[in-house]
C-alpha cells in the first residue's frame, strides 16, 4: 500500500509496530497536517489503479498489527474476507481514526458490551476494543455486498460522506 511517510523514521525503532494514537509524538509537524487531511491517502490511488484496492472497503492494517489484532480480537480477520481493502470506509466515515463511537453514534448505546468483555481491571479503553468496533462497521460493509439494494445506497453515502469527513479535518 502506497502512502506518504508522516513519521519519524525511527519512530517504532524502541516500540516496535504500534498503532498510531492521538498527538503521537512520532508523527512529524508535516505529518500531522497530511493526516488530519488525509492527504497522506492520496499515493494509494495507484494501488486502486493497479487493483489492489477499492475506493471503499475495510481499511487494511500492517500485517505485524493485523497479526497481534487477530490474536486479540476473535475472527478479526473475516472482515477481510472477500473484500478488497479501501482507501474509505464504513468505519472510517462513522467512527473515524481512532475506532471509538462518537457520541451520539447508533454503536454508542453498545459500547458497555462491547468495551473490555471480559471485565479486566484497568483495561478500560484499550485499543482493541476501538478496533473491534471498527471491526463491527467492516463485516457490516461486507454484508451488505450481498443485497444490491443495500449495497448501492451503502457505497454512496460513504462516498459523499468521505469529503465531509477530509473537510472537517478528522483523523490523526
Amino acid at each position: 500500500m502506497f502512502k506518504i511517510r508522516s513519521m519519524r523514521p525511527d519512530a517504532e525503532e524502541l516500540s516496535g509496530p504500534v498503532l498510531a494514537s492521538e498527538n503521537d509524538p512520532r508523527i512529524t509537524r508535516v505529518g500531522r497536517f497530511l493526516r488530519r487531511t488525509h492527504m497522506d491517502e492520496l499515493p494509494q490511488f495507484l494501488n486502486v489503479l493497479l487493483g489492489d484496492m477499492s475506493i471503499v472497503g475495510p481499511r487494511p492494517e500492517r500485517p505485524e498489527l493485523a497479526e497481534q489484532l487477530a490474536l486479540a480480537i476473535p475472527y478479526f480477520e473475516e472482515r477481510m474476507r472477500d473484500v478488497k481493502p479501501g482507501i474509505t470506509g464504513l468505519a472510517q466515515v462513522t467512527l473515524g481514526y481512532s475506532g471509538k463511537p462518537p457520541p451520539g453514534s447508533e454503536l454508542m448505546p453498545f459500547s458497555r458490551e462491547l468495551s473490555n468483555p471480559f471485565h479486566v481491571d484497568g483495561a478500560e479503553d484499550a485499543v482493541a476494543d476501538h478496533m473491534r468496533m471498527k471491526m463491527l462497521y467492516d463485516l457490516a460493509y461486507g454484508g451488505a455486498m450481498d443485497d444490491l439494494r443495500t449495497f448501492v445506497p451503502l457505497e454512496l453515502s460513504i462516498l459523499v460522506k468521505t469529503p465531509l469527513v477530509m473537510l472537517r479535518a478528522r483523523g490523526t
